[in-house]
């Protein structure tokens, strides 16, 4: 590495940390695009062996994009840890500007070999095992930046100034910023502690010291690319075994098509900063109203993830309802939202073509820092968010999409949950008021289908009858039964101050 593109000071790091913020944000809302265009069901022309893999496929792709979310944590952790805040910015799809010399489009695309082989050049590993796989796959993907070039090339200006830091990977990325700990050292941490968020992801890491914080950028490294060497469980592996079975695939059956015909880069709007050609605006008006609770969904959840990581005086229980409703609104809410959208029509100008989650902003997700309006808001904007779901669900329109219906119904009930949960006074001892609401949507999920504890945590008769078992459970650090793990002083308290008290529904 020349001396002329290294990290020397704490402003080189806090810039190229925004960058890879805004990277890792944008690569998993490309990734959970893709996975969202897939289908689902025999009754869209494939067969149950394909739809297999394809279920396969889309748990794998799902499961990279909830890592790239982890690496957007990591990095918000390494930021605060050396003096900045957390970064949720980034541009609307398709982005006019690449990063630095990626040469590589984001953009929001459906599952196809195009689409693939974009996602393995993202994750394209600095070491591999043999010189000659290395040749082999640096020039496949110089022949996929060559053909991104020619198609921005007429978009994108070019530079009056070439950028101080360059890097041709993600990898590159993170050794730069890397490098830049390891030469600044321990004088970098001058951020709190306690303003570091944990606890939202397992393999979360609290960046105290240089140790700490090498150990998170080399997670992000080892589970993006694998490197320092190959593992099977990289995503750039992952990215290039789908591939593989892809093509595998259509040599079987030329007529294979996995995916839904979902547009590139759907948007309800161009925004002014986004002038890139391959926008495309959903017309059709049943679309674009389900689009718009899925904006403003996927707004809100941001925000609320925000303040998550930029807490002021939350405490360990209002830190926990914060945590809880970000990963309860993912599968609970964006998810269905984002699958029924993408069997909805685009509208005039896209016959035959279907919709797709546009993940766009009307503005930057910024942190909103007072604490008691922060929550008073999300509260309100969930339960607002809920009532346009049922008043579609009403809608005529809405008839002939069942799936739709059910989609919009569960979302509704979800986030009713989800935002009772959100209130900075304690919510009351009885069931109805309190204690129903201890249980988000993701725990009643996940109880139903234990085999040695089923229980529907959704039901009063049945939470009272295995009280005892359920108190243990919550309160057990080693073998929590929740998805969410152990639960907090505070919670424990007031399901043991309902059971005391008899069970007041």
């Amino acid at each position: 590495m020349s001396t002329d593109n290294q990290v020397k000071t704490r402003e080189d790091l806090l810039y190229l940390l925004s960058q890879a913020s805004e990277l890792e944000h944008s690569l998993a809302c490309q990734y959970l695009f893709t996975a969202f265009s897939l289908k689902e069901s025999t009754d869209e022309g494939i067969s149950q062996a394909q739809l297999n893999k394809i279920n396969r496929w889309r748990r794998t792709i799902n499961g990279i994009a909830v890592q790239e979310m982890l690496h957007l944590a990591l990095a918000s952790n390494l930021l605060t840890a050396i003096g900045g805040a957390p970064y949720f910015r980034r541009a609307n799809f398709p982005q006019a500007k690449t990063y630095t010399s990626l040469k590589l489009q984001f953009k929001l695309a459906p599952f196809n070999e195009t689409t693939l082989n974009r996602y393995i050049c993202f994750e394209l590993p600095n070491n591999f095992d043999t010189e000659e796989q290395k040749g082999n796959w640096t020039q496949f993907c110089q022949r996929i930046r060559d053909e991104e070039l020619l198609r921005l090339l007429a978009v994108l200006p070019q530079p009056l100034v070439p950028r101080k830091l360059e890097y041709k990977t993600i990898g590159e990325l993170y050794g730069l910023i890397r490098q830049g700990f390891q030469t600044i050292g321990q004088k970098l941490f001058i951020g709190p502690l306690e303003a570091q968020a944990m606890g939202i992801f397992r393999e979360m890491i609290q960046v105290t010291d240089l140790d700490s914080a090498i150990k998170a950028i080399d997670l992000i490294i080892v589970q993006g690319e694998g490197s320092p060497t190959q593992r099977d469980d990289s995503h750039f592996t992952k990215f290039t075994k789908i591939r593989e079975e892809y093509l595998a695939e259509l040599q079987k059956d030329p007529n294979f098509q996995p995916t839904r015909p979902v547009i590139e880069n759907p948007l309800l709007s161009l925004q002014q900063d986004n002038t890139t050609l391959g926008a495309n605006i959903i017309t059709d008006p049943l679309s674009r109203d389900v689009v718009e609770i899925f904006v403003a969904l996927y707004e809100v959840m941001l925000q609320i993830l925000l303040r998550f990581f930029a807490h002021t005086n939350e405490n360990e229980e209002q830190m926990y309802v914060l945590k809880s409703a970000f990963i309860n609104l993912m599968p609970f809410g964006v998810s269905p939202l984002a699958k029924a959208i993408a069997q909805l029509p685009a509208g005039v100008g896209f016959p035959g073509m279907n919709a797709g989650p546009s993940f766009e902003f009307y503005a930057d997700v910024q942190l909103l820092p007072q604490m008691t309006s922060a929550w008073i808001f999300f509260q309100e904007r969930l339960q607002e968010i809920a009532q346009a779901c049922d008043a579609l669900i009403n809608d005529s329109r809405t008839q002939p999409y069942p799936k739709l219906q059910q989609a919009l119904t569960e979302v509704s009930v979800s986030l009713k949950n989800i935002a009772h949960t959100i209130s900075l006074k304690p919510n009351g001892g009885t069931w109805t008021n309190g204690i129903s609401q201890l249980f988000s949507p993701m725990d009643v999920d996940h109880m139903k289908s234990q085999p040695r504890f089923p229980v529907n945590l959704g039901d009063y008769d049945e939470v009272k009858n295995n009280a005892d078992a359920i108190l243990d459970s919550v309160s057990s650090m080693s073998m929590p039964l929740l998805p969410e793990g152990p639960w907090t002083e505070a919670r424990i308290n007031l399901f043991k101050q309902w059971k005391d008290s008899n069970f007041p529904q």
